[in-house]
């Protein structure tokens, strides 16, 4: 449907789908809310020593999650946001559990974050501040001794982490890039580090090192660790080559066999802290596990494993971190994983719809294919379809659903369209078959009749009945399909689809298309529309054009800045002249349909990037964001007022809203997945 009430991206899903529940998390009335859907990518997780219900949990994007209820609920950490970054390890000191350490890789080098009061406040690590981190260890037979892994080299700290010092070798290449680290549980000098390039060793403390190989295939990157602490002198180590044992604290090593070779890349090794014997492989094609000290293996869950934290005080209880499907926990040894992923969330959502009586989102994942979740209670909660016949391998750009036929979906891909007469369950590729207008009709000709009487003879002439000639349907190929958007009106549902070709729109769910004659422009790019009303504006490649109804004719609008620096449009359903475009440079409004233009940024909003805005008629409000902040205007107003948040590293990208009679504003963000505020 439109509103936005035109949304980009519109779904449907299956009432029967089997799938992952979401929870929404609540914080102060009038606020934002957590809603999911919950789970993603987890990069990281531990556990406090001292009280093992509380679970740290970390994900891409500076995401950092806490829980005190062993992972039954979670809440996200005021975390120093860093671009392109991810958490990758997490060190709670075991002598105070309100004491964390932190690790990241991120574009901008990445660093180590300390905080004293359980995450409220966080500080970067001086001698750790502009280079990334991959592992963190303690030592157990010296508590007051943590080492770091970093890009350039292992780092020690004697003091709890107050200060830190570089014991590898600055000029050994082979140690710059650190990727996991341990410790001898009763020896603290003795220190083993992973390499892309096979593992090092010290047992003085990092004064002098020897590279550990002999066993090991050349060329292992070496991704985790482990000193048994019951019997120091048996190692494990997981690199890309698969996983390796050794009983003489690394001098010589013996592969594990048994994991398949399409899962010998395995991220983490740890042994069961019950039973030396039972071993677990994390992995990229799932967790594997072996009650044998390696010599046979069964699968867990194919699910991809980045990181695993056992609980101590209670046999067999583990913490897994998921790719895609956030945090798992078994209390039996991996037999059985449930994922308690509730408040936990890193998800990029695409976009929102209603589709029949159902809320929609849909994720573009890195993975195989895409994510589809539906919500039958306006994004309370949330079920993902885990069968979507035809998308496998299929990155989809956009979905479309339709209000009055919620079985019916349509989605793009870069460049093919797929339909779904089943709620999402299975899909079929769509062929883009083009309306062409259909030839002049000959003129009609004449037939003679000649009639005979006894007085005279006539001629009488007749016109010949002609058939009208139907339009000429092609199929056709197109180079981009920037998005999908359907549009309810009284007599029927349509559908339109901005493409490198132009506007094209469909009166029958996507079986026929006509190409939109809109005057001076060719490439569309985005369809903005208010809901009850005709009015439609095309952002394209010649610039803004307005269509009062439903698309049928355009007029250009004249703007007072590039239509590249234009980020989102939003016209109100109550006052069809009234248009609010959000820019790379500010907000700017419009009462009288583009006619004229001003600036709004001497109206208490800051003349900078406004990612989205929205009218929404049952607040009686406008919103826009800008960097991430909530900025709203009420009807009748001039101005705009910041609207205060108690959520951290909010990034919402886009504003929508299901119809003009919710309240509900849905905030679409980049890893936050959907934030609902009443």
């Amino acid at each position: 449907m439109v509103s936005r009430c035109l949304s980009s991206v519109t779904l449907v899903a299956a009432l029967a789908a089997a799938g992952v529940a979401g929870w929404a998390v609540s914080l102060p009335v009038e606020d934002w809310t957590l809603s999911g859907p919950f789970g993603g990518t987890a990069t990281s997780v531990a556990l406090d020593p001292q009280q093992p219900t509380s679970v740290l949990a970390g994900a891409m994007n500076s995401l950092l999650y806490s829980s005190g209820d062993g992972g039954a609920t979670w809440a996200l950490i005021d975390f120093p946001q860093h671009p392109l970054s991810t958490v990758t390890s997490i060190l709670v000191d075991p002598s105070d559990s309100k004491h964390y350490f932190v690790g990241i890789t991120a574009a901008d080098g990445g660093g180590l974050f300390e905080s004293q009061n359980g995450g409220r406040t966080w500080s970067v690590v001086k001698d750790i501040s502009d280079f990334g981190v991959r592992a963190l260890a303690a030592s157990a037979s010296n508590p007051s001794r943590f080492i770091a892994g970093t890009l350039h080299g292992v780092m020690l700290s004697d003091d709890c982490g107050k200060t830190w010092k570089r014991i590898s070798d600055p000029q050994n290449a082979e140690m710059e890039g650190i990727t996991s680290v341990a410790v001898d549980p009763s020896d603290a000098n003795i220190i083993y580090a992973g390499t892309p390039h096979l593992p090092w060793k010290t047992t003085d403390a990092g004064k002098t090192w020897e590279s550990i190989h002999t066993g090991m295939i050349d060329d292992s990157d070496v991704f985790s660790m482990f000193v048994d602490p019951s019997a120091p002198n048996n190692v494990l180590a997981s690199a890309c080559s698969g996983i390796y044992s050794s009983g003489d604290r690394g001098e010589l090593w013996h592969k594990l066999l048994g994991i398949p070779n399409t899962s010998r890349r395995t991220h983490v090794v740890r042994e069961d802290p019950q039973a030396s014997n039972v071993i677990y492989a994390g992995t990229t094609t799932g967790l594997f596990k072996s009650t044998d000290s390696g010599k046979a293996w069964k699968t867990l869950t194919n699910i991809p494993v980045n990181a695993m934290a056992f609980n101590r005080a209670a046999p067999y209880s583990m913490y897994l971190a998921l790719e895609y499907e956030g945090i798992g926990k078994s209390n039996d040894g991996g037999s059985a994983i449930e994922l308690v992923n509730k408040g936990f969330v890193d998800r990029r959502i695409t976009g929102l719809t209603v589709s029949g009586n159902k809320l929609m989102a849909f994720e573009s994942q890195g993975g195989e294919s895409s994510g589809l979740f539906v919500s039958a209670n306006r994004g309370e909660t949330w079920t993902q379809l885990r069968t979507t016949r035809g998308l496998n391998g299929v990155h989809l750009r956009s979905v479309t659903g339709f209000a009055g036929r919620g079985e019916i979906l349509l989605a793009a891909s870069h460049r093919e369209m797929y339909k779904s007469i089943d709620g999402g369950g299975a899909w079929k590729p769509l062929p883009i078959r083009r309306l062409f207008p259909a030839p002049e009709p000959p003129k009609p000709k004449t037939a003679t009749r000649t009639a005979t009487s006894s007085a005279r003879s006539r001629t009488a002439r007749r016109p010949v009945r002609t058939v009208a000639p139907k339009p000429v349907v092609k199929e056709i190929s197109v180079s981009e399909i920037s998005g999908l958007y359907s549009v309810k009106t009284d007599a029927k549902e349509l559908v339109f689809a901005a493409t490198d070709l132009g506007l094209l729109k469909s009166d029958d769910a996507g079986e026929h298309w006509t190409l939109v004659d809109i005057p001076g422009s060719t490439a569309a790019t985005a369809l903005y529309g208010a809901e009850g009303g005709g009015s439609l504006i095309l952002k394209a490649s010649g610039g803004l054009y307005l269509s009062k109804d439903l698309g049928d004719h355009w007029n250009q609008i004249v703007f007072p800045l590039p239509v590249s620096d234009i980020n989102d449009v939003a016209l109100a359903a109550s006052d069809a002249g009234s248009v609010l475009v959000a820019t790379r440079v500010g907000l700017y409004s419009s009462s009288d349909g583009g006619s004229t233009w001003s600036s709004d940024g001497n109206k208490g909003l800051p003349a900078s990037t406004v990612a989205t805005v929205l009218y929404s008629p049952a607040r009686h409000e406008a919103f826009a964001v800008e960097y991430g902040n909530l900025f709203a205007r009420k009807d009748g107003d001039s101005s705009w007022s910041a609207v205060p948040s108690s959520l951290p590293s909010l990034k919402i990208r886009q504003l929508w809203s299901p119809d003009n009679n919710s309240e509900r504003v849905y905030g679409i963000t980049t890893n936050l997945g959907v934030l609902i505020r009443d």
